[in-house]
Parts: structure tokens; C-alpha cells; sequence
């Protein structure tokens, strides 16, 4: 009797084995296409399967096959029936990659992938998955060798291979309508039903705390930061090293998108005279930040990997141990030489030259993670309970300046303005930055008030002048993430000596702090836009 298997994979991980058990065991196997070519390559009989092939038009033989799958019948004993030749498909191996893409116009390719016509496959396999092995995942082979060699398939083995062919095909659709729906056309941010295809790539060494378990899941795009994590075993990494390792990575690359090329605000001064700000493009310059636990340590701009270092992590250099490094340009060896006195659990970047991957993993413990282009979703979220929220990612650094004192900010203030800004969008609310030499002077997170702020940011900035030993103004420019009063606080970092302040402004002291502020030459920047974030 013939027991025929049809095989049809995009994923061919441990498919030829697979092949070669059922081939050595009586079976005939039915495939097409670059299977077909794989396991002819490996000399294992195939019988060529017209319904299977790609961009397929064969209505009829698609339709065939579907029908003999759906009349496919175990006997009482749960064993192959020997009454059903013609319907004797017992086994479909079959599977297919999900995609996103979100960046394209519709095309053919999308609203008609060549395997549209496996998940109809797959998805017609599964309501009759009480007859059928439906394998999508090559780590169920095994098993299923195992099974078919004690001639024993149990029920709730084929009920969950058929769950999962059913989650494979969800993620496939999803993909596709993401694809359209999100992309340049429509620009439909928040769809009826959330279906992005995270794919599983690993389980984690543990999660926040050793006890929790945790998984890694990536969209099936072959960037971002979890681009590096594939050459890295889960055992290896933490669920806090893989989030701050995004989360440094997604800070680089939207100061870039923002500030890499020439990027203009409207402005007006203190009379209502419109004009257009410029800030000086990032080309050529080098981000580095320090991130641990989601907060950020220290942030610095220069001309090169080694100062951008210096400027990042002089700033807190107490607590750098286990923090996570991300820089914009390929870690060179000068670079290296220096990073690897600091015990950093992860460093992210572009690249690594070979000299500068050889100093740097003389350190066991610091994970080496080459990054690419991030992706782009355009949404942020969090889980809550039953369900989850969602809104636009804040990427927006400002929509309009307004000029509230007599002077408008140098061009360096400016730029500080914009690179500040960056910093207190990421940092959790209510947050206070200051800026001084393009590098992070001090830094507030998770305040309860803005008042509290203020306060915690000053001491910091003081805790690290005196520590480095520094002379001169406290900083040049204060960033805050929302309205800042004239109140006690501000005015001790006033007397510290900085010179610029930009914040949302919209308090009943706006006015009087205006005044204040002119009468002490600080120049102070309204943009009437907040940037909170929990």
C-alpha cells in the first residue's frame, strides 16, 4: 500500500533527514520546486507533485490535493487505513517564512506571495489534523520518528503539530496585511487586530530576576539590533541585556534619522519675528551611550569612537559595571583598548575592526553584538492586563520654538537643545537634562514631579564636577520633558552657571521666569510640546 508524504519547505533544517526515514520506510514523497531540487540533490525518489509548484495556476490540482488531504482516514486502531489508497496522505511537511514589509509600495509579491497556496494547505491540514502529522517546525521531526517508528501517533501529538501549522499560518496572513495596510499608502498605524509575525529566535538565559523564564522574539526582517543576537547562544544573554541593547540601539538610530542631515525648526523671537532655526548636521560625528536597567548612564557626541566613549562614560563611571554600551560607528582599537578596562555586559555597534574584537573579547562577560539598520514599526506599547495599549513612537523632537527672552541660543546651545532632547524623550518621566560640551552634565529620571527634577539633576551634575575635578559653569543648557515654574530649584541651577534652558512652558510663572531669565542673561526656549514617558 502506499503512504504518500508531502513535503514542501522553506525552512529545510533537518528536512533531508526527515525525508530519508520516510523514504527507507515505504513512504512516497510529494514535493516540487527547491525541495523537490534538495532531495533529488541527496538522491532520495521524489514524485513530482504539479500543486505544489510555485506561482501556482493549477486551480483543479491544487484543488485535488486539498481534497485527498481532507479524505485522508486512520483506522479505529490509529494506524494507517488500508481501505484508502487513493487518500493515503498521512503526513504534510510543510512550511513557510512570514514577512513584514511595511516600507513598500503594494506589489504583486505581497497581495500574491508564490506560497500563498501552502498556507491554504496547511490551513485545510488542520481540520483534519485527527488523520494527519502536519509538520511545520523541524524540531518536531524527531519526534515524529519516534512516533511513526512505534507505529503509535498519539492524538494530542497531531492536535498540537496542527496548532502549531494554524499559528504559522496566522503569522503569515498577518505579515501580509501588515504589509499593506501599514505600509506608504495606507499608513494604518493601529489595525482591527494586532498580528504582527514575531517569530521565536530564542529562549534567554533568564528574565529580570533568575527565577523568571524569557523569550526573545524578532519580526522576520534581517535588521535591527536583534540582527547581531542570532550568532549569540539565549544561554548568553538576559532578558535586561537584550532590552537595554534595543533600547540603545533604537536611541541611535532616531537621534540619526532626526539630526544626520540638515533639520530646521519655525521659530519666533520674544516680538513675534518669525525665523527658521538650523542645527548642525550629525554626519560624521559619533553617539555613544550607556544604558543599564533602561536608564541612561551617560550620552556623548565627537568626532570619533574614543572621545564619544570618554564623554559618555565619564559621566557616571561608578556604575557602568554590567551597563550596556551602544555606539553609532564601528568600535575601532584605539576605542578598544579603553572600553575593555569597564565591564560591560553588552556592546552594540555597527561593527567591530578584528583588532578591536579581539581586545574586547578577552572579557567573557561582555557580549559583542554588530547591529544593523533598526526596524521601523512606528508604534510603542505596553502589556496590560487583558490586552495591551498602543501609540504612535515620539519621534518628533519639535514642532515650533518660541523665543522667550531678548536673546536667541548660540548655534552650540542650539545644538545641545536638540541633542538634550533626545535624551529626556527617551529617559522616564518627569526627567532633567543637562547638557554641556555635547555630553550628558547630569540627568534625572523617573522623578514624581518636575520640581524633583530639577533638584536630582543638579546634584548630579555637582557629584560629577567634583569628581572630575571640573571647573567653570555646571553646564551649558537645561532640558526638561515637560513645564518647568520659576521655583526654588531652577534657581540654583541658575546661580550653577547655565546658560540655556528649552522646555514645554505652559505654568502661570511663564512670564515671570521669562523676566528672570533676561535679567540674567539665560536665554529660554519655549516648544509648547511635552515629552513624557513612563
Amino acid at each position: 500500500m502506499n503512504k504518500y508524504a508531502v513535503i514542501h519547505v522553506e525552512n529545510t533544517q533537518n528536512v533531508v533527514e526527515f525525508a530519508e526515514y520516510l523514504h527507507k520506510t515505504g513512504w512516497t514523497i510529494l514535493s516540487a520546486n527547491k525541495t523537490e531540487q534538495l532531495l533529488l540533490k541527496n538522491k532520495i525518489p521524489v514524485t513530482h507533485e504539479q500543486a505544489l509548484e510555485e506561482n501556482n495556476f493549477y486551480v483543479q490540482e491544487t484543488s485535488n490535493l486539498i481534497r485527498r488531504i481532507l479524505m485522508t482516514r486512520i483506522d479505529s486502531e490509529n494506524k494507517v487505513s488500508q481501505d484508502n489508497q487513493e487518500n493515503s496522505i498521512y503526513i504534510i511537511c510543510a512550511n513557510i517564512f512570514p514577512f513584514l514589509d511595511v516600507n513598500q509600495k503594494n506589489d504583486n509579491s505581497i497581495i500574491h506571495p508564490s506560497s500563498l497556496f501552502i498556507s491554504t494547505i496547511l490551513r485545510n491540514s488542520f481540520s483534519n489534523y485527527e488523520n494527519l502529522l502536519v509538520l511545520t517546525d523541524p524540531a518536531d521531526y524527531k519526534e515524529a520518528v519516534i512516533q511513526l517508528k512505534t507505529d503509535n501517533v498519539t492524538k494530542a501529538f497531531r492536535l498540537y503539530l496542527a496548532a502549531k501549522a494554524l499559528n504559522l499560518v496566522s503569522a503569515f496572513d498577518g505579515g501580509i496585511a501588515a504589509s499593506i495596510l501599514q505600509n506608504k499608502e495606507f499608513k494604518i498605524k493601529f489595525l482591527n487586530y494586532i498580528s504582527f509575525p514575531f517569530r521565536k529566535e530564542m529562549e534567554l538565559q533568564h528574565g529580570t530576576n533568575s527565577q523568571q523564564k524569557a523569550c526573545l522574539y524578532r519580526t522576520p526582517v534581517d535588521f535591527g539590533a536583534l540582527n547581531g543576537f542570532s550568532k549569540l547562544a539565549g544561554k548568553d544573554i538576559s532578558y535586561t541585556m537584550a532590552a537595554d541593547a534595543t533600547f540603545a540601539w533604537d536611541q541611535i538610530h532616531t537621534l540619526y534619522s532626526i539630526l544626520k542631515n540638515q533639520y530646521t525648526v519655525k521659530s519666533e523671537n520674544k516680538d513675534g519675528y518669525p525665523f527658521t532655526t538650523q542645527f548642525t548636521p550629525l554626519a560624521g560625528t559619533v553617539f555613544s551611550i550607556i544604558i543599564k536597567m533602561s536608564n541612561i548612564l551617560g550620552a556623548g557626541l565627537s568626532s570619533n569612537v574614543l572621545e564619544s566613549f570618554h564623554k559618555a562614560y565619564s559621566y557616571d563611571s561608578e556604575n557602568i559595571s554590567e551597563a550596556t554600551l551602544g555606539c553609532s560607528a564601528v568600535i575601532d582599537t584605539n576605542a578598544a583598548r579603553e572600553i575593555v578596562n569597564y565591564n560591560f555586559s553588552v556592546i552594540i555597534a555597527p561593527g567591530f575592526t578584528p583588532d578591536a574584537k579581539s581586545i574586547l573579547t578577552e572579557k567573557k562577560q561582555t557580549k559583542l553584538i554588530a547591529a544593523g539598520k533598526a526596524n521601523e514599526i512606528g508604534v510603542d506599547g505596553k502589556l496590560i492586563n487583558g490586552g495591551i495599549i498602543l501609540q504612535e513612537e515620539d519621534t518628533s523632537l519639535f514642532n515650533h520654538w518660541k523665543i522667550k527672552t531678548k536673546n536667541r541660543p548660540s548655534q552650540l546651545f542650539a545644538d545641545e537643545m536638540a541633542f538634550g532632547m533626545k535624551m529626556v524623550m527617551s529617559a522616564r518621566s518627569y526627567c532633567a537634562v543637562l547638557i554641556k560640551d555635547n555630553a550628558i552634565a547630569g540627568i534625572a529620571q523617573s522623578c514624581l514631579s518636575t520640581q524633583e527634577a530639577l533638584e536630582r539633576v543638579l546634584l548630579d551634575a555637582q557629584n560629577r564636577k567634583e569628581r572630575l575635578n571640573l571647573s567653570g559653569p555646571i553646564a551649558d543648557v537645561l532640558i526638561c520633558d515637560t513645564a518647568i515654574p520659576l521655583c526654588d530649584q531652577f534657581i540654583k541651577i541658575a546661580d550653577a552657571g547655565v546658560s540655556a534652558i528649552i522646555q514645554s512652558g505652559g505654568t502661570s510663572s511663564d512670564n515671570e521666569f521669562a523676566d528672570y531669565c533676561d535679567e540674567r542673561n539665560i536665554v529660554m526656549v519655549f516648544t509648547d510640546m511635552t515629552h513624557i514617558n513612563f
